[in-house]
């Protein structure tokens, strides 16, 4: 079995990834990279890993020659860059968590770094391994449809979602981490490539920030909702009950309290997620998008929005010969052929794991091709990466963009 090492025991590090790799035992967690002393020592003894193969930061890692098979990069997004270069100095197999870099320019560094590089390096993008996807991909290669004209992919990502991640939480503001449509949905950039197997040329994008902002505020707006809001039984994005008994509860993990009503509203007096949503230090946008023309003459339309009930996908490609979309959620695909007038239903299911499936299917793959040595570096990363910047570009600048 190879030996794997987690930079970052966040989040997606410690709890998602490391524990499915365990369970299934796909790789040997031998090593931790994390700043924070209580997540490392909890990491260490999950994984009874030695003294010597914990680190309170990445460069005392590589300052050492390769010590594990490879290492999954799963720091914060400003801190994707330099630990992909000094692992791939060191010779590892590399999985970078998305997006690869906050900036253009970083995404050209790394690219330039995985020049020739002979070993695997891959990033989370985690919808090409979805059983779903998948499955429209099969039905898409085998010509049923035809010739791809167009696509339409919505990312909808539920009104409680975006107050907590891109409102209230750690991807709220661009200077401090990344626009919306870069840490949100360069996955979606890259699954429109995948599907379609061809790169963008040209972009143009649309989008703001609407209706997160001070001037949205009710007259006498508390400053956090556990201060005694006088709208806390109309706003649908009243931090308690979004946290203690909403859609939102999902993250109460994060706050690193007892799951229980009274600690959660305790931690909401004091954490980032009791604030306001209009009185919060957010700028990036709550709804955009993008139209992309490909190199194969086909199209595509992305939209991105705040403003949903459910945290969901919906796809739809046209082509000439028939249709195929469904909704990723909730695991149906619908295909239509013109010929004969039918229409076919496909009912898809997945392991459990996150992301429909993706996050399972991703760390499987991840260690087939550490497990066969396959010098494998993937280079549609940066494709799609350039791709999404020129999305934000062509939305700041007010102009279509060339690729």
């Amino acid at each position: 079995m190879k030996s794997c090492i987690i930079v970052g025991a966040g989040g997606r590090g410690k709890d998602c990834y490391a524990p499915y790799i365990k369970e299934k035992k796909l790789m040997n967690i031998v090593g931790v990279a994390e700043p924070d002393n209580e997540k490392r020592k909890e990491f260490q003894n999950k994984y009874a890993l030695a003294d010597n193969m914990c680190f309170s930061d990445y460069r005392e890692l590589f300052a050492k020659d390769r010590v594990a098979d490879c290492v999954m990069i799963c720091t914060l997004d400003k801190q994707h860059v330099e630990p992909a270069i000094m692992a791939a100095k060191r010779g590892y197999h590399i999985f970078l968590e998305k997006p690869i870099g906050t900036t253009e320019e970083e995404v050209l560094e790394l690219e330039n770094a995985f020049k020739g590089y002979d070993k695997v390096f891959m990033t989370g993008f985690v919808l090409r391994y979805t059983p779903f996807i998948e499955k429209i991909k099969e039905i898409v290669e085998s010509g049923e449809i035809g010739d791809i004209i167009t696509m339409q992919l919505n990312e909808n990502e539920g009104f409680w979602h975006h107050a907590h991640s891109y409102v209230r939480g750690p991807w709220n503001n661009a200077e401090t981490s990344s626009p919306l449509i870069v840490a949100k949905s360069c996955h979606d950039f890259d699954l429109m490539m995948y599907l379609l197997g061809s790169k963008c040329t040209k972009v143009s994008s649309f989008g703001s920030n609407s209706f997160f902002k001070p001037e949205n505020a009710m007259s006498n707006v508390a400053k956090r909702c556990t201060d005694g809001c006088p709208y806390e039984k109309e706003c649908q994005y009243n931090a308690i009950k979004l946290y203690t008994e909403g859609e939102a509860r999902y993250f109460v993990h994060k706050f690193e309290c007892e799951n229980t009503r009274e600690s959660i509203i305790e931690a909401l007096k004091t954490n980032p997620y009791g604030r306001c949503v209009y009185r919060c230090d957010n700028n990036v946008c709550d709804h955009q998008v993008a139209n992309l023309e490909f190199e194969n003459g086909a199209t595509a339309v992305f939209t991105v929005s705040a403003f949903s009930q459910k945290n969901t996908r919906t796809i739809k490609l046209m082509g000439t010969k028939g249709e195929v979309g469904g909704c990723m959620e909730e695991g149906v695909i619908v295909l239509k052929k013109f010929n004969d007038m039918s229409t076919t239903k496909f009912n898809i299911s997945h392991d459990g794991t996150r992301h429909c499936g993706g996050d399972g299917g991703l760390l499987r793959y991840f260690a087939t091709l550490i497990q066969n040595e396959s010098g494998e570096p993937d280079t549609w990363v940066f494709k799609s990466h350039k791709a999404v910047f020129a999305a934000e570009k062509s939305r700041v600048e007010n102009k279509i963009v060339k690729l």
